[in-house]
């Protein structure tokens, strides 16, 4: 979505500069509005995506028709089990069952391959790799019901541009933990 935002306000620019250049016949009497005008053009965009990266790593609070005891061993279970990329697994780093609080990390290396040109013009591909950390604090409350409540909250550390290298694992720990509660709710007498 940020791309969106750049790609408006580099077309707000250079229509903004473009009209006020014809009107004025001055060749740079174009490039502050066109610049004032693109700003304004893409915040609200970038605002948006903003609040939608925040809505991603900090998801509402999802309700679950399980025990916190039950919902508290499943997610430990989760967590213990998952590994990604040769064998990576979460580090739970706390969990208390009195407060209903888990923390985990998980620390892995991503490898990709990148084109390189060299001075004769020819191509060449190096792999390169990067590290990614990822933390996520859980928290499980109870509720008058009986029913629990689970707040997820990441936090992601990349190496390099690219900020969304964690995304494919937040999303797959969001449906497994959602997968693994619901599943338990069947499977509950």
């Amino acid at each position: 979505m940020a791309i969106v935002a750049i790609i408006v306000g580099t077309f707000v620019f250079l229509l903004t500069g473009a009209m006020v250049n014809e009107v004025t016949h001055d060749p740079g009497a174009g490039i502050m509005p066109g610049l004032v005008l693109g700003i304004l053009a893409a915040y609200p965009i970038f605002k948006a995506a903003c609040a939608e990266r925040a809505n991603f790593l900090h998801p509402e609070p999802r309700e679950y028709d399980v025990p916190a005891k039950i919902a508290f061993a499943k997610i430990r279970e989760i967590l213990a089990e998952t590994s990604y990329n040769y064998g990576d697994k979460w580090q739970v780093v706390t969990a208390d069952t009195q407060s209903g609080r888990i923390t985990a990390n998980l620390r892995f290396m991503d490898e990709f391959t990148r084109f390189e040109g060299d001075a004769r013009g020819n191509i060449h591909t190096r792999k390169e790799r990067l590290q990614r950390f990822l933390s996520v604090e859980i928290q499980l409350r109870q509720t008058e019901q009986g029913t629990t409540q689970v707040q997820l909250d990441f936090s992601p550390t990349v190496e390099g541009g690219n900020y969304a290298a964690c995304d494919a694992i937040i999303s797959g720990l969001c449906a497994m933990i959602s997968h693994g509660l619901n599943e338990s709710i069947l499977r509950s007498p």
